[in-house]
């Protein structure tokens, strides 16, 4: 088999870009079977740049489980630009590898030809990289430590 830059890290999560927490929760419960969600309400980054410009952009998410997969669920919160928006669509919105060094992974990335959209230093100080990867396969990629 291939070491690819997906293989070689794993795919830990499935982040969801919704209009309603709530029914996406209800609904993805009901048929899939994931859950409970935990509602980890509007995130406050301490530092956050979309597309290599500072943003004030805010979301609210809720993590729940399907089997091992983390499946997250993110409404956006404000008015600002976003990497949520940017899909077009409600629905699957990134894949997530969880690596100890995303900075050294989303260079990787780059590498190939991808390029960064997002980066974020969450409040408690997880470096998260959101990877533009629609062209390819559909969706962002988010990576971040586990």
């Amino acid at each position: 088999m291939y070491e690819t830059l997906l293989n070689k890290y794993g795919v830990k999560q499935l982040g969801y870009y919704v209009e309603s927490i709530e029914e996406t929760a209800e609904l993805m419960a009901k048929t899939l079977g994931a859950g409970p969600f935990f509602d980890m309400g509007v995130a406050e980054p301490a530092k956050l740049e979309y597309r290599g410009k500072e943003s004030a952009s805010r979301t609210r998410c809720a993590l729940g489980h399907l089997n091992n997969i983390q499946i997250e669920l993110i409404e956006v919160a404000n008015e600002e630009p976003n990497v949520y928006e940017e899909l077009g669509h409600y629905g699957l919105h990134h894949i997530c590898i969880w690596a100890d060094d995303a900075e050294k992974v989303a260079k990787e990335f780059v590498d190939e030809g991808f390029e960064i959209a997002m980066e974020m230093v969450s409040g408690q100080g997880l470096h998260v990289v959101y990877i533009d990867a629609r062209e390819k396969f559909g969706s962002f990629i988010e990576v971040n430590a586990p």
